[in-house]
């Protein structure tokens, strides 16, 4: 009998306006924030992320918790926002 899948628990975060803001800019910009699951299985809890500028992929070199990946992703989306919003 095949296992029962487990899933990730993301925990309880969500974005304010403003991150929100930020990210939307960044898509339209093409800078585009992920996770990458930092090793295969079920349901991975610890997890890279991976930064795409323009075709230009950068990974993180540390790893976050499932719980907490969602905050780093956006204070991410809050940098490249304020350091790139009147260049481009």
């Amino acid at each position: 009998m095949p296992k029962k899948a487990r899933k990730t628990n993301w925990g309880n975060f969500y974005r304010s306006e403003e991150e929100f803001k930020a990210m939307r800019w960044c898509i339209k910009n093409n800078i585009t924030i992920s996770p990458l699951a930092a090793t295969a299985g079920n349901a991975p809890q610890n997890f890279y992320i991976e930064i795409n500028i323009k075709g230009n992929i950068n990974r993180s070199p540390n790893t976050f918790h499932a719980k907490e990946v969602y905050q780093q992703i956006y204070k991410y989306y809050s940098y490249y926002y304020e350091k790139h919003r009147n260049r481009i």
